[in-house]
């Protein structure tokens, strides 16, 4: 538990700090099976109605509890627009389903940031309860009452699990990481070793000390170098989950765990309170991210103090009391579904009819609709654009049917043409481009498909592992109807979000890499930006032949946080802060920069028809990311998104660039 806290503090202190969960994995199923086999000369059913009570009283209370005040929390805190999916999450949580929830979830291209949901941490109880559920019944159906085949079985399950795991992990990430039939191999685990124990298999193993060291090394390294994406939780948690059977094995010496025995204790003390400090650590953080921020030294000890104090309070007041002094079977069943029920009935009220009534912030909508870009339809009444029928829909295949019809998605002009080609940061640049039309008389034309890396050769698997096969299709067919209809000095121009698909880390400089694919084989990351540059190249030499320009946009610097978070709450910093509480360190931003304009950079080289926008200085001031401008004015809508205030403030470098590369008249105002 307290490398899963120091983990979420700030993972750069201890980046497999997340494998401490896989750790009570193991020890979980260790000691649910003793529970059960401490019972196993009961009648059946009086053994699992004992087990299941004892889960109940154990695990309900406080979490019911956790979530209630959580709830009201986000009431409080969050801004009513970003509320409604946390509010679901919650009720999942309280009946232990919120990880295939968020499993569900997980491909939503514009979901907010799991850092930001106070239930997020709820999925690893989901997985628990889950493998409660159905793991009494399978040990009955193995033989739990002392014959030798339940050991063998439970590893050939075991075994299963483990391959669903490594298939998902590398096929569908997201799947393997929330859903129980893929954590089922690390409980198991600990199951197995306590049937190992008492069938005796393991009388001839080392002895303690050996173990202990083993366990200590292994450990160290799971939360020091375990990768929180490539290959996880299969094979990549096999470290934590070895070292923690090593430790429950070396258990069975009855000699001293550490030389200190002070220190001992203290760990002990957190040991009883670490289910608690579970729950209630990660929405004292979100809270935190939401309102103040989470990113300097008084607001981590801030955010440990409060976690420490109401996992105390908790502790005292709730778990231990449910614990120690148990109701009758009939009261304990009766008093969890009224739980249960006042809950969800008090989550569904914050949810819809006091939908934000109790909230306290400053400002209640901070990305205003107006400054929403996939809302905006320009400012002539008389010719408005129509985004809505441009958007070809994520997973729909490309056809003449979901492509767009130019006779819709264009501005009329006499100067030529300019086909604005994307995806919703493409989209996030319409503002600029109607504002721009309207100076120099061109045309505009325009098509977007989300999340779509403008390539015919690439293809990206996102957060799901699933192939973004009609964007391959969308790219392609795009640039040569392009090819078909645009007229000599037209200008094709390409944006996309390359800071998410050409780089390997995050605005937070963890780090990120998401699977692209050429042909069957999945490239490097410096091979990714080379086959796109080769790309980008083979369509430039083809419009050039036809007299055609191509201008690439360098992706917007990312802030470090969605601005939801950090700008409903600005008006707690001081005035000069304001505009860079979003903002990644100096250098993070400056590499992430540079990275995408040397990659478009290389790919424009030797090609005179083909030509490098970069916003970048736009939008930064001593080096850092302003999400504000100096007027005040909101520049971003999201972590990634231009706002349409940031989409226009672009308009004056625009035309200047246009100038200065001969893509316009010179004389142009």
């Amino acid at each position: 538990m307290l490398a899963v806290l120091l983990y979420h503090l700030n993972n750069r202190w201890l980046p497999g700090g997340f494998t401490g969960v896989d750790c009570f994995f193991v020890i979980s199923g260790y000691v649910v099976s003793g529970s059960l086999l401490s019972h196993s000369s009961e009648a059946l059913l009086p053994r699992l109605g004992g087990f299941y009570l004892r889960r109940l009283r154990r695990l309900l209370p406080n979490l019911f509890c956790s979530i209630g005040v959580t709830a009201l929390g986000v009431a409080l805190l969050v801004p009513p627009r970003e509320t409604r999916g946390l509010f679901n999450s919650a009720v999942k949580a309280l009946y232990g389903w919120s990880n295939n929830y968020f499993a569900a979830k997980s491909s939503d291209y514009f979901g907010l940031d799991s850092s930001l949901n106070p239930f997020a941490h709820t999925w690893s109880l989901g997985v628990e309860e889950q493998f409660y559920l159905v793991f009494p019944l399978l040990l009955a159906l193995l033989g739990l009452g002392g014959g030798r085949r339940a050991l063998p079985l439970l590893l050939a399950l075991l075994g299963f699990s483990f391959a669903l795991s490594l298939y998902w992990t590398w096929q569908a990430p997201m799947q393997a990481f929330f859903r129980m039939p893929s954590r089922f191999w690390e409980l198991a685990a600990g199951a197995a070793l306590l049937l190992a124990q008492r069938q005796g298999f393991t009388k001839g193993w080392p002895p303690g000390r050996w173990l202990r060291l083993g366990g200590y090394g292994l450990l160290l390294a799971a939360v020091f170098f375990t990768p929180e994406r490539e290959g996880f939780p299969a094979p990549a948690a096999l470290g934590a989950v070895l070292g923690t059977l090593l430790f429950l094995q070396a258990g069975q010496d009855s000699s001293r765990f550490l030389a200190f025995p002070q220190l001992e204790r203290l760990l002990v003390a957190c040991g009883l309170l670490s289910y608690s400090l579970y729950l209630w650590h990660w929405p004292v953080l979100t809270f935190l991210r939401w309102t103040y921020g989470l990113d300097r030294p008084w607001l981590y000890l801030l955010a440990t103090g409060l976690s420490f104090g109401l996992a105390w309070l908790a502790y005292c007041l709730i778990e231990r009391p449910a614990r120690r002094h148990p109701l009758p079977a009939a009261w304990q069943l009766g008093l969890a579904l009224a739980a249960l029920g006042f809950s969800w009935g008090g989550i569904d009220g914050l949810a819809h009819a006091w939908r934000g009534r109790l909230f306290i912030g400053p400002s209640a909508d901070p990305v205003p609709p107006r400054e929403l870009p996939w809302q905006y339809s320009g400012l002539d009444r008389a010719n408005p654009l129509h985004q809505g029928a441009c958007n070809v829909p994520v997973w729909a295949a490309y056809d003449q049917r979901s492509q767009a019809n130019f006779e819709v998605c264009r501005k009329r002009g006499s100067q030529g043409e300019v086909f604005l080609l994307g995806d919703s940061h493409g989209q996030a640049l319409l503002p600029l481009m109607d504002a721009v039309s309207a100076k120099t008389g061109q045309a505009l034309s325009y098509t977007f498909k989300s999340a779509c890396l403008i390539s015919s050769e690439l293809t990206v698997s996102y957060v799901d592992g699933k192939r973004y096969g009609p964007c391959r299709a969308f790219a392609e067919g795009e640039i040569e109807r392009a090819l078909q209809r645009l007229k000599p000095g037209d200008t094709v121009m390409i944006a996309s979000w390359f800071n998410q698909q050409l780089l390997t880390m995050d605005g937070t400089a963890a780090p990120r890499h998401l699977p692209i694919h050429q042909g069957g084989r999945r490239l490097g990351d410096g091979e990714a930006r080379a086959a796109y540059g080769q790309n980008l190249r083979h369509w430039a030499q083809r419009l050039k032949a036809k007299g055609l320009h191509l201008v690439l946009v360098v992706d917007v610097p990312l802030l470090k946080r969605d601005l939801v978070a950090c700008d409903g709450w600005a008006s707690l910093l001081p005035s000069p802060q304001r505009a860079s509480f979003c903002a990644p360190e100096a250098s993070v931003t400056k590499a992430m920069q540079a990275t995408v304009r040397n990659s478009l950079l290389a790919a424009a080289k030797g090609l005179d028809n083909v030509h490098i926008f970069d916003p970048t200085a736009a939008f930064m001031r001593d080096g850092r990311v302003q999400h504000r401008s100096p007027e005040g004015d909101l520049l971003y809508v999201d972590f990634h998104h231009l706002s349409v205030s940031g989409s226009k403030r672009l308009t004056e470098p625009f035309l200047a660039f246009m100038r200065r590369e001969g893509l316009i008249n010179p004389l142009t105002k």
